[in-house]
């Protein structure tokens, strides 16, 4: 299509299953990238295309004289590698930069459920953007079972492969200084079986950093 002319733009506004509002942006513009789409195409998709398509050309989507001063400066080079769109260095909206730490507060509380609503769409990469490079994963009280993202990576991945029906759901939650205590309740494990569970989760650096597991 990209190729034919037609004006593609992203967006994760579509409501489908898995699609996470925002956080699934940037797996979005890589399946783009692996469609055979170049970065210099994708990024248009979310920038000047958008704008074309709601005849917004003249206000934003490029940046000109007369447009909407709303920008994001990056350290690295997109068009090199589009993990770059996350190494950000300025915020700008309407011409004043902004602190982004003030956007959105990163609390425990946010970091827990945020990989909560990742698990129950079963999007590994926005399952693992809250935990820490490190992050141990204990049953309670010391038993390591597994250490670092990479581990995670590979065994949720296979568990969200396997387990289409998955769903956590949090039954009671407690928040104690750098800590969240969730009792849960998973479905989609096994055919009709719920499993009850606690995890804790400790926070350290605006990362979980640690989490015990109790069934």
């Amino acid at each position: 299509m990209a190729e034919g002319g037609v004006t593609i733009a992203a967006g994760t506004d579509a409501g489908n299953i898995g699609t996470q509002h925002a956080s699934s942006f940037i797996t979005e513009l890589k399946a783009m990238k692996e469609s055979g789409m170049d970065e210099w195409q994708i990024l248009q998709s979310a920038t000047i295309n958008p704008a074309k398509i709601l005849n917004k050309e003249k206000e934003s989507g490029s940046i000109e004289v007369g447009k909407a001063a709303d920008l994001v400066l990056l350290n690295s080079n997109p068009v090199e590698n589009l993990d770059h769109l996350t190494d950000i260095d300025v915020v700008i909206k309407s011409g004043l930069p902004i602190d982004r730490e003030r956007i959105v507060k990163v609390t425990p509380e946010s970091l827990a459920q945020q990989q909560v609503n990742a698990y129950n769409a079963r999007n590994i990469e926005a399952f693992l953007e809250p935990y820490a490079e490190d992050v141990e994963l204990y049953l309670f009280p010391g038993k390591l079972i597994s250490k670092g993202k990479e581990a995670m990576r590979k065994s949720y991945s296979n568990l969200f492969d396997k387990s289409p029906d998955l769903h956590c759901e949090i039954k009671q939650r407690i928040v104690n200084l750098n800590s969240v205590i969730d009792k849960e309740s998973v479905s989609g494990l096994r055919p009709g079986v719920k499993t009850e569970a606690t995890a804790i989760y400790e926070i350290k650096n605006d990362k979980i950093s640690k989490v015990y597991f109790i069934y």
